[in-house]
């Protein structure tokens, strides 16, 4: 009988060493990203960018195969947590990345940190996540509203006329932008002769409000709008001639590559503060660029970069946990060690969760029949200036 067992034993020991090895679970990743409303075309942008990313990984990180599980917020803050329920309880996600829009952002935050599961985010800025906001298992690849802003105003400061009027659609993230902007401009001895904020996603006509600003006579205007509505004011700032006479700053999302050829030459001169253009030469830029231009057919762009380097961080955090995600704070505290010079530079998360990074001040300059942009100026290894964030 002892001859036989060991015998057995023998044969099952074999058997499990010619048979393959069964497959790690896949990696669930899931991601809240508009792809219908006002957010959509940034959106599809920033899912572009992480597919690349995975793409780029070979489909799998420490052995495990990457599911990207996609839902679409709409960019409005119910649905998208009801969607982040579903791929926390039905979907069992073990990391989530994505957002566009802050409003979002707050309000899938505290419920996927009350489950423990990581959240990167690609875009939403309200300064509220890197400040009294800020959570153990929340990060931001992208920017808060003041790191992206600042340098745009200590920048005007010195190289801007010294009155400016301020045009801004009125949500969260823009009321944000424009407190950033003033703080270095007003500070360098700027003056802001006039100050509105246009009803936001309802607003087709921006005349009336152009021609407010006109009146005050600014020597210059910063104005704040992103997808949709950038594309219509940029167009109608040009069609009232005040681009003639009144340069026109603002965040890069007025004149994104996504828009500016439906802009066409009223995008020129627009002088923006961006943590990525495709036009950046560095070894890191030209092959990424390179290779995004043969799978998509198009250069990529800020929200296409932010949507990689979310995936990217997820990615790389995974692959220092040997694959483990079970572990969901050693995974965050694996997050908090991402670093990595990417497309847009030196990368890595400073102690409030908001990466640290490159701030470049761009300008929109003629590239044949199209529009591009021009680096002026660099503000290397900007930190987010926000504060209150206490994570200890």
């Amino acid at each position: 009988m002892r001859v036989i067992v060991v015998g057995a034993v023998a044969v099952f020991a074999l058997v499990r060493a010619v048979l393959p090895a069964a497959a790690a679970d896949p990696l669930k990743i899931g991601v809240l990203m508009p792809t219908s409303g006002v957010f959509a075309v940034l959106g599809q942008r920033q899912l572009n960018g992480m597919r690349f990313a995975i793409d780029a990984a070979g489909g799998e990180v420490a052995g495990r195969k990457i599911e990207m599980l996609h839902e679409d917020s709409e960019g409005k803050p119910d649905v998208g947590l009801a969607k982040t329920r579903k791929l926390v309880l039905s979907d069992r996600i073990d990391v989530m990345a994505g957002i566009i829009n802050s409003a979002v952002a707050l309000a899938v935050a505290p419920y996927l940190s009350s489950q423990r599961v990581p959240l990167v985010i690609s875009n939403a800025s309200t300064d509220m996540l890197s400040g009294e906001k800020c959570d153990r298992y929340v990060f931001r690849v992208s920017y808060s509203s003041s790191q992206i802003t600042e340098p745009i105003g200590l920048w005007m400061a010195k190289n801007a006329p010294k009155n400016l009027y301020i045009l801004a659609s009125d949500f969260v993230a823009p009321h944000e932008y424009v407190a950033a902007a003033k703080k270095g401009y007003l500070a360098g001895g700027g003056t802001i002769v006039g100050e509105t904020y246009t009803p936001f996603a309802r607003t087709q006509d921006y005349g009336p409000y152009i021609s407010q600003a006109r009146s005050a006579n600014p020597g210059a205007v910063f104005a704040v709008y992103f997808a949709a509505e950038a594309l219509l004011f940029v167009k109608q700032y040009d069609s009232f001639g005040m681009k003639a006479t009144t340069p026109l700053y603002g965040p890069v999302g007025l004149t994104p590559p996504v828009l500016r050829k439906a802009q066409g030459s009223a995008a020129l001169g627009v002088i923006s503060p961006s943590n990525y253009v495709a036009e950046l030469d560095t070894q890191e830029n030209r092959a990424f660029r390179d290779a995004y231009g043969k799978k998509f057919g198009e250069e990529p762009e800020e929200f296409s970069v932010m949507g990689y380097d979310a995936m990217r961080f997820v990615l790389e955090a995974v692959k220092a946990r040997d694959g483990d995600t079970k572990d969901r704070p050693a995974l965050a505290s694996a997050l908090e060690k991402v670093a990595y010079a990417g497309p847009r530079g030196p990368m890595k998360m400073a102690r409030n969760h908001q990466a640290t990074q490159n701030v470049y001040i761009v300008k929109t300059v003629p590239k044949g029949d199209d529009v591009a942009f021009e680096v002026i100026d660099t503000y290397r290894d900007f930190q987010d200036p926000v504060k209150g964030c206490n994570l200890d």
